[in-house]
């Protein structure tokens, strides 16, 4: 149903408003013409909020008719980063006029007065300056027609690089103080912002499974901390480092390697994220090989790394180990202790006896005879898992294939 629309007034003068109108009515003529937007100029500093970026440019919600733009050119990966959409700032006008509004992010070197220090240090507006020497306990920045000082301890989040890395350079720094003419400078404020916005957006974009490049920053006995980036710190512990159990084969990892690692876990929860990283995981996983290389019966040469009351671990190719059983070790005659024929270090000649790639377990013997005279139902029985109290169900596994043989254990009882 379509709405009514009021018959139009023909001819003569229009009907005045109604009594008790008037003054409405005048108010919001007098509105109706008004400026509602403050008018902005060159020098002026505002308080804005990113809304879109663009190929070329920023834009930023100033308050006016139309967004303010504020050019891409010269600004650092670190400033956008920190400049993405929904962040509010304080910004510069650089240009205002023919419906058109420039900003700027800090106050141009040319442009700075003791007033407009006075200003950037109350506002916190960053300012540009060149850094030109170095004098007693910091650098001499020039600005404009002013110098500023900035301290060793807050040009840098760390230590501060050579002074040639700075000299010549227009940076952008923080007013921390300004008494007459001597003006302080900080750029460890501007640098903690930008890597705080940095480690937002990488925390955001961080997931189980994936890859990245990382820098190792210390190691402890557990593991390997390194940097991801903007300062987020992941774990690679003691066992994800190499696939080997030799300490000696794990990798020298002294601080400012380049690693690649893949995350394993990603909990941001609480106050400090808690990241897990693998080195070893990156790679491929010696096993597959292993599953294909390994057949029972084959003989080969490995190291042992450790020994335990029931067994010598043995590794066979780098991360890949098979146990010999004491059982397994006397050729015939008996062995209470595996300290008896071997010990963490030696190369040893074994035989493979049973291998199983998907619990990762694979069962040796110090007599290749062995490994020869075994049918299939016996390898089954010595590639069954072994209980965590030390091997029981392997020893009798192995003693009752070997008690099958003639004249190997016939009628002896352990």
């Amino acid at each position: 149903m379509m709405k009514k629309r009021p018959a139009p007034f023909r001819g003569g003068t229009a009907p005045p408003p109604a009594a008790g109108d008037s003054d409405e009515f005048a108010r919001l003529l007098a509105e109706t013409g008004r400026e509602r937007f403050a008018v902005l100029s060159a020098g002026d500093r505002v308080e804005g909020t990113v809304v879109q970026r663009t190929a070329s440019a920023l834009l930023i919600d100033v308050g006016q008719r139309s967004e303010a733009v504020m050019p891409l050119e010269g600004m650092t990966p670190e400033e956008l980063v920190a400049l993405r959409v929904g962040t509010r700032a304080h910004f510069l006008v650089t240009r205002a006029g023919g419906g058109t509004i420039e900003l700027s992010h800090a106050l141009a070197a040319r442009a700075l007065d003791l007033e407009r220090l006075q200003e950037a240090r109350r506002s916190g507006v960053p300012v540009e300056g060149k850094v030109s020497g170095e004098n007693k306990g910091g650098f001499t920045v020039e600005l404009g027609g002013q110098r500023g000082f900035v301290p060793f301890s807050q040009m840098e989040l760390g230590q501060a690089r050579p002074l040639a890395e700075y000299v010549g350079h227009t940076l952008r720094f923080k007013v921390t103080d300004v008494r007459g003419r001597d003006i302080v400078l900080s750029r460890i404020d501007l640098l903690r912002e930008q890597q705080a916005a940095a480690r937002d957006t990488l925390l955001a974009g961080l997931d189980e499974g994936q890859i990245l490049e990382a820098t190792v920053v210390r190691a402890e006995r557990f593991g390997v901390f390194v940097d991801l980036g903007a300062g987020v710190h992941a774990l690679i512990p003691r066992s994800e480092l190499s696939w080997s159990r030799d300490d000696t084969a794990r990798p020298a990892l002294p601080p400012g390697t380049a690693v690649t690692v893949r995350l394993l876990e990603v909990d941001l929860e609480g106050e400090r994220p808690r990241i897990s990283a693998s080195l070893k995981q990156v790679g491929e996983d010696p096993w597959r090989e292993a599953a294909a290389l390994l057949a029972p019966g084959r003989t080969l040469k490995g190291r042992v790394t450790r020994v335990a009351a029931f067994g010598a671990f043995v590794e066979l190719t780098p991360g890949v180990e098979g146990l010999v059983h004491v059982s397994a070790m006397g050729g015939g005659r008996r062995v209470t202790h595996p300290s008896e024929v071997v010990r963490p270090g030696q190369e040893v000649e074994v035989a493979v006896l049973a291998i199983d790639p998907e619990a990762r377990r694979i069962s040796l013997s110090l007599d290749p005879l062995e490994a020869g005279g075994l049918d299939e139902l016996q390898r089954a029985k010595l590639a069954a898992p072994e209980p965590a109290g030390g091997g029981g169900a392997l020893a009798d596994a192995l003693q009752r294939a070997l008690a099958a043989k003639p004249g190997k254990g016939s009628g002896r009882s352990d």
